[in-house]
């Protein structure tokens, strides 16, 4: 028996514990990064957000502490440089693994530090793979002070979590870490990072209140800027994005007629077409579910989906020519392609990308499906209307 008992205490003696933990109050956490370049230096800032803030948020504490930030900044030759800089000025040990969002500028970008953010992220141990990734032409450090609205936790921001607002209004995809990384891996290896703009639209009860708009899209390929597409660009985008889930399209524009209608429910297929003559083209083919909102009595229904139909057409073609003549291939038809016809793909493609035509788009096929009323069915709403659909 004593045996034993020396046995069990030698047994206890060799346990590790939890000597080398880290207590979650006594650590720093990094919520956004920003990236800039200025007088040949790479100028870092950090945000840093109150974790208990957010913790009161769930208890109906005070609320004070909800979206309070601070930002550091720190320069260097390099960012680890400017980083290990930073931490120089910290209390506490920053830990990186509630790291959401970065920002670059756009002067970052073209200095080439765009891959070298990638890579300091994807193999740093702390850091995951959804960090959503914003640009912008104005100070990075006004970005990442502007606090949400309405006192909401700066970890629900749009830029900590964007997915919110797009599921309601799905204009500008965000984009994280994990999907930057197959996208410039892939044809057309290049990816479109939403850019931000301060704007003062919200109104409090004594000043104005900043907020950020993101309208436009930078095309970024090869660790360069391509492109900065503008906000009628991104309207024929949207619908064939694989994300794309509720927006509204504008109907009888510049006329008395003139609505909108909310559109969902979409589900798009590309097909290529491999012609005689060698020639690759493509089919877009859609079906849409729409709901009418606000309901004019003079447009039947047959109206609003004949003009909804050719509004997705217009927008779908402004879109694809404007890309193409950059040489651009924002429906990223290089990859469709590439994941049907591997063989044809191989024999044309050239750094990965196709070569695309004013006609390479050779049809566009919309089936619509007019739901609703908003909270009325259509029926009696449209009564002279037997038929469900419209198909062009």
């Amino acid at each position: 028996m004593r045996y034993k008992f020396i046995l069990i205490l030698l047994c206890v003696a060799v346990l590790s514990g939890c000597w080398d933990s880290n207590e979650p109050e006594r650590l720093v956490y990094a919520n956004g990064l920003g990236v800039d370049y200025k007088d040949g230096k790479i100028v870092v800032h950090l945000q840093i957000i109150n974790m208990q803030g957010l913790a009161k948020s769930e208890s109906g504490g005070d609320p004070s502490s909800l979206n309070a930030a601070d930002v550091g900044s720190a320069t260097g030759n390099t960012l680890d440089e400017a980083l290990f800089n930073l931490y120089h000025t910290s209390d506490r040990r920053i830990y990186w693994g509630h790291l959401s969002f970065v920002i670059l500028s756009e002067e970052a970008i073209k200095t080439g530090n765009f891959k070298y953010t990638l890579d300091l992220l994807d193999r740093y141990r702390e850091t995951r793979y959804r960090i959503y990734f914003y640009m912008t032409k104005g100070p990075v450090k006004d970005a990442m002070l502007i606090s949400p609205i309405e006192n909401i936790s700066m970890a629900f921001s749009k830029l900590s979590d964007p997915k919110g607002n797009y599921n309601q209004s799905s204009f500008i995809p965000p984009i994280n870490l994990r999907e930057i990384l197959i996208e410039l891996n892939e044809p057309a290896h290049y990816v479109s990072i939403p850019q931000l703009k301060i704007t003062e639209q919200w109104t409090g009860q004594k000043e104005k209140k900043k907020a950020l708009l993101m309208e436009n899209i930078a095309i970024i390929s090869e660790n360069k800027i391509k492109a900065i597409l503008p906000k009628k660009v991104m309207n024929g985008a949207r619908l064939v994005n694989e994300q794309f889930v509720r927006d509204n399209v504008n109907l009888f524009s510049g006329t008395e007629r003139s609505t909108s209608v909310i559109v969902y429910g979409r589900k798009t297929k590309i097909t290529p077409i491999v012609e005689k003559n060698g020639k690759v083209r493509f089919h877009i083919k859609m079906k849409i579910k729409a709901s009418v909102d606000m309901l004019k009595r003079n447009i039947t229904r047959k109206e609003y989906e004949k003009e909804l139909i050719r509004s997705i057409k217009e927008e779908i073609n402004y879109t694809y020519q404007y890309t193409q003549k950059r040489g651009l291939d924002l429906f990223r038809l290089s990859k469709t392609l590439y994941r049907e016809d591997i063989k044809k793909w191989k024999k044309i493609e050239t750094g990965g990308r196709i070569p695309l035509d004013e006609d390479s788009i050779k049809s566009i096929k919309i089936e619509v499906l007019l739901q609703d009323t908003g909270k009325q069915t259509l029926t009696p709403i449209f009564e002279e209307q037997d038929d469900k659909s419209s198909k062009n």
